[in-house]
């Protein structure tokens, strides 16, 4: 059986502290303390993976500690993670996040490591060929861009989550058929304030089958080419909100690669997105796909 969704771009170590409010300039007792894998197109290959796709990850990270604890967790839900490049005397990409106990709303400061990204001959083309789809988050530039280059003249769908203005964003939205950007990004790139017209812009730019827009607590927006959907985010008690885009952009491509409609694609990661909020860390509440299925019966 062929991989189905190669997840290509950035991986880190998260240090989650849970506060009862972010200091400036002060102290503050931890409530909570978590460690575990992030990062945006490795937390989404995680949220497939526990839907049950067959998922592989596509990334980088240094011989520390931190580099053979990202590469257990993604190991653990059967992510294939030979493609996964572990680089000689470098330390790998670390988040530390504080998180607001009342609100779920956080602040993270990261850095990438001194890990040097993906090259170009370190892409699986083989692979990418013969996958459904592959998922990119725009870090990992050149690599990226030969992915999705290569994608583009296969039947390989090309996933973009479209949260940062990095380098090259401009060509890999050209490349891109399932384009999903954060309100602020689609706001930047389309000129639009109105995320109704933004996501027919972006929809417009390359080859582009689907166009979203997440609006966090407001839910989210996608087109079609000829229709316009709106899904409503899920009501649930939010401890962490960490992740919860990148969990959106996994359980969405899980669904679109079964090729269910686009309405259903979004539920489903809307549902998966606010599971995901109800614990501390961005994958610690992921659901599999019974829990899933559990939790969309009983908000019909």
């Amino acid at each position: 059986m062929n991989t189905s969704i190669i997840a290509i771009g950035y991986c880190g170590l998260d240090r989650l502290c849970l506060l009862p409010h972010i200091p400036i300039d002060d102290k503050v007792k931890i409530d909570e303390y978590l460690e575990q894998g992030g990062g945006p197109a490795a937390t989404a290959a995680f949220t497939a993976a526990r839907l049950g796709i067959k998922t592989a990850f596509v990334g980088v990270v240094g011989d520390d500690m931190a580099g053979s604890i990202i590469r257990k967790g993604l190991d653990d839900v059967g992510i294939d993670t030979h493609y996964l490049v572990q680089r000689p005397n470098s330390t790998s990409p670390l988040g530390f996040c504080w998180v607001d106990q009342k609100t779920g709303k956080r602040s993270i400061a990261w850095t990438h490591g001194n890990a040097l990204p993906l090259e170009p001959g370190e892409i699986p083309l083989a692979a990418i060929r013969d996958a459904d789809a592959i998922h990119l988050d725009g870090h990992q530039g050149d690599a990226a861009l030969e992915a999705s280059e290569l994608a583009s003249h296969t039947a390989t769908h090309v996933s973009l989550d479209a949260g940062t203005i990095v380098p090259d964003i401009e060509r890999l939205l050209e490349l891109s058929d399932i384009i999903i950007a954060s309100e602020k990004f689609a706001t930047t790139v389309t000129g639009s304030g109105d995320p109704k017209e933004a996501v027919k812009i972006l929809f417009k730019i390359g080859f582009t089958n689907f166009a979203g827009i997440t609006l966090g607590e407001k839910g989210s927006l996608g087109y079609d080419g000829a229709q316009l959907f709106f899904q409503p985010s899920f009501k649930v008690d939010v401890k962490d909100t960490t992740g919860a885009g990148d969990t959106y952009h996994g359980a969405f491509l899980a669904s679109y690669v079964k090729c269910l409609p686009p309405q259903e694609c979004m539920r489903r990661a809307a549902a998966a997105a606010a599971i995901k909020c109800t614990a501390l860390g961005g994958r610690t509440a992921i659901p599999d796909m019974t829990t899933l299925e559990r939790f969309l019966k009983q908000h019909e």
